[in-house]
């Protein structure tokens, strides 16, 4: 038995209204179910047909989950896509899940429940419960803002770059990004977390801040 086929059953064993409904290709497993979205009185706010998908390389993957009711509107303003693919996080909230290994249930418990309760929070209240990122390049923008601390996009680029060739930087000597501190009392935490998040998603960030720093640039002009 795998460790994916261990916590499936354990998850099977927690939450009833699901059902494994695929396992005959060996690199994916499908769960099917009902998502019932209470209130703090334990009060049913409406019940969301779900479907999760697993690929094989647990637990160091992010499950694909798909609302199946049509309950959600496909817009990508309630974090969904017209096939119903469901926006869980910030892909880079996603990425450190994915490199410390998942487990399905906590994973459900943090990530997949939530994301269907807050659906329920924003059609009563209009806002999501813990406030949203914003959608595409500007999502990955205010990531950086409120998670990183980096508003600068000159030296948002120049730690992008190094990170990307992954520069070793002398601890001890001034910091190559900012010119001030030594590296170890100035950029050096967030620069080895930007290096957790895998050189695909780095590039594609790069990419971003370039396109926005010559817009920034144009608006200037």
């Amino acid at each position: 038995m795998t460790i994916l086929d261990k916590h499936i059953k354990q998850f099977l064993n927690l939450y009833h209204s699901f059902s494994l409904v695929d396992s005959s290709k060996n690199y994916l497993s499908i769960l099917r179910g009902v998502i019932t979205v209470v209130d703090e009185n334990n009060q049913v706010w409406s019940n969301y047909k779900v479907r999760i998908e697993i690929v094989s390389t647990y637990p160091y993957t992010i499950p694909n989950v798909y609302e199946e009711s049509q309950l959600i509107e496909r817009n990508w303003d309630y974090h969904i896509s017209k096939n119903g693919y469901c926006c869980l996080n910030i892909p880079h909230n996603l990425l450190l899940k994915k490199r410390r290994g998942i487990n399905l249930i906590n994973f459900y418990q943090t990530e997949i429940y939530p994301f269907f309760a807050n659906h329920q929070y924003r059609l009563a209240d209009g806002n999501y419960a813990k406030g949203e990122y914003a959608h595409f390049e500007q999502g990955i923008i205010q990531y950086y803002e409120e998670e990183l601390g980096l508003n600068n996009i000159e030296k948002i680029i120049q730690l992008l770059n190094f990170a990307i060739n992954n520069k070793k930087i002398e601890p001890n000597k001034t910091c190559v990004i900012c010119g001030n501190l030594k590296f170890k009392k100035c950029c050096r935490s967030v620069y080895n977390k930007l290096r957790l998040f895998g050189k695909e998603q780095l590039l594609k960030d790069l990419k971003i801040f370039k396109k926005h720093l010559e817009s920034s640039k144009d608006l200037k002009s």
